[in-house]
């Protein structure tokens, strides 16, 4: 992803990784965003966010504000930037390797201006400071 990507390390709460990201997942749909997720073998969420006209289809592939949640214990990094919707392998590695450079920033400049991946750092702070009965600390990576 490059620069197009927003991260935050969230210190001490990898106990409560897979709360946040189920609670994420929950608060945007009921937001009206059509939201994907999946826990990873590895233990990490992959979650995809879209909603109506936000993100556009390349080469029939919705684009969308890609969210990872990585427990590495005992604090969690939460990744956002712009990814595919879905799990849609083989058309996806055609896509980024011809036109992925000339899309991804104005994609990118979409998510920006809406300030989605901003909100979704938000919530996840939120949610995270909910879960632990505390305040928690975090620091942007990037």
């Amino acid at each position: 992803m490059g620069v197009f990507k927003s991260t935050r390390l969230f210190y001490n709460v990898s106990a409560h990784a897979d709360t946040v990201a189920n609670n994420l997942m929950t608060s945007m749909r009921y937001e009206g965003y059509e939201v994907n997720g999946v826990k990873m073998p590895s233990g990490d969420w992959d979650i995809s966010i879209k909603k109506g006209a936000l993100f556009k289809a390349v080469l029939g592939l919705q684009t969308a504000l890609k969210i990872v949640i990585s427990p590495t214990a005992p604090h969690v990094y939460v990744k956002a930037g712009v990814g595919i919707f879905g799990q849609q392998v083989i058309p996806t590695v055609l896509t980024i390797c011809i036109w992925w450079p000339f899309v991804i920033p104005q994609i990118w400049g979409v998510i920006k201006q809406s300030k989605l991946d901003k909100i979704v750092m938000e919530k996840v702070q939120d949610e995270f400071n909910c879960v632990s009965g505390r305040t928690v600390l975090s620091k942007i990576i990037d």
